[in-house]
C-alpha cells in the first residue's frame, strides 16, 4: 500500500501498519458467479459489476457502453472512463488541464469526494511548459507542486521512488513531483514563476500513471497538444461492514478515515491462496 506523506495530506490514523508500497486493494480479476466479467477487451472484477447483484455497491457500479466501438467502460460514480481494472486499481482516462495552448480546450478537473476512491500514489504530478509553477491546493493545509525553467538544469536528475531519471524532466519545459497520498480533488493551478522571464506558450499539466510517464516524452508540449487524456490510477478503500473477513485466507489492514470516521479495509489473499479476497481466497493448487 502506499506510504503516508505527511506534507500532502490532512492526517489518516493508521490502526494496523500496512506494508509499504502496495497498491490500495489486491483483488485478483475475478467477478462474482455468473456476473459479467468483461466489457468489451476490459475486465470488470468484483467489488465491481455492471448490476446490482454484481458489485459491492453503488460506488462499484460499472456502466458498459456497448454501443460503442470498442466498448467503453465507466464507473458510474466518478463518470470516469477505464482503461483496466486488476491487482487492487483502475486505471481511467485522466483529465489534461491547460494554459494558453492554441485550440486546445483544458480538461475538467476530477473530483473522487464521496466516493471510496483517490488517486493512487503511484500516479506523478507533471507540469509542461516554460517558466511555471503548477500547483496542488485542494489537499489540505499543505500545498505540493513544482517549478518549470526556461532553462534545463544540465546536472539535474528526478527521484521516482528511490530510482534516479534523468530523462523524465531536463528541467528545461517539464517538472514532476509525486502524486499527493490518498487525494480525492485534482484541480491543480498554473502560476508564472519568474515574472522577468517568458511566460509565454502552452502550460499543461496533469497527473498520470508513472509507467505510462517513463515511457513518454514528457519534455515536449506537442506531444499533448491533441492528446484528450493520460491514464492516471485510482486506487480504493472498502466498508469493513460489506464482506466477510476470513483471517485464515485473508490479509487485510484497516485505517480510521479521519474526516469520515469510517473503518475501510484493504485485503490480499495470503501467501499459498489465490482469488479474489472479496469472493474468498482458495489454496494454490501445484501442478
Amino acid at each position: 500500500m502506499e506510504m503516508a506523506y505527511k506534507h500532502f495530506l490532512s492526517p489518516i490514523i493508521l490502526l494496523l501498519l500496512p506494508t509499504l508500497f502496495q497498491l490500495a486493494i489486491a483483488v485478483a480479476p475475478i467477478a462474482k458467479p455468473g456476473c459479467q466479467d468483461h466489457c468489451g477487451n476490459i475486465s470488470t472484477p468484483y467489488p465491481f459489476g455492471t448490476t446490482k447483484d454484481c458489485y459491492l455497491d453503488e460506488s462499484f457500479e460499472i456502466v458498459c457502453d456497448e454501443a460503442a466501438s470498442p466498448p467503453r467502460v465507466f464507473i458510474r460514480k466518478t463518470n470516469m472512463e477505464v482503461l483496466n481494472i486488476g491487482d487492487g486499481a483502475a486505471v481511467v482516462k485522466g483529465p489534461i488541464m491547460s494554459s494558453n495552448c492554441s485550440g486546445r480546450q483544458s480538461g475538467p478537473p476530477a473530483n473522487l469526494e464521496g466516493s471510496p476512491f483517490f488517486f493512487s500514489f503511484s500516479n506523478l504530478f507533471i507540469a509542461v511548459g516554460c517558466n511555471i509553477r503548477a500547483l496542488l491546493t485542494e489537499i489540505g493545509p499543505q500545498v505540493s507542486g513544482c517549478d518549470s525553467t526556461c532553462v534545463p538544469y544540465y546536472n539535474h536528475t528526478t527521484i521516482i521512488f528511490g530510482q534516479e531519471i534523468n530523462s523524465l524532466c531536463s528541467g528545461k519545459h517539464c517538472c514532476v513531483a509525486r502524486a499527493p497520498f490518498r487525494m480525492q480533488v485534482f484541480n491543480p493551478s498554473l502560476e508564472t514563476k519568474n515574472e522577468s522571464q517568458d511566460s509565454s506558450g502552452c502550460k499543461l499539466t496533469f497527473l498520470a500513471d508513472q509507467e505510462w510517464v517513463a515511457f513518454s516524452d514528457i519534455n515536449n508540449p506537442q506531444v499533448f497538444h491533441d492528446r484528450e487524456y493520460v491514464p492516471v490510477v485510482l486506487a480504493w478503500v472498502m466498508d469493513y461492514k460489506l464482506w466477510k473477513y476470513d483471517p485464515k485466507t485473508m490479509s487485510c489492514k484497516y485505517f480510521l478515515l479521519q474526516h469520515s470516521l469510517t473503518l475501510a479495509y484493504e485485503c490480499s489473499c495470503r501467501k499459498g491462496y489465490e482469488g479474489n479476497p472479496y469472493l474468498g481466497c482458495v489454496g494454490k493448487v501445484n501442478v
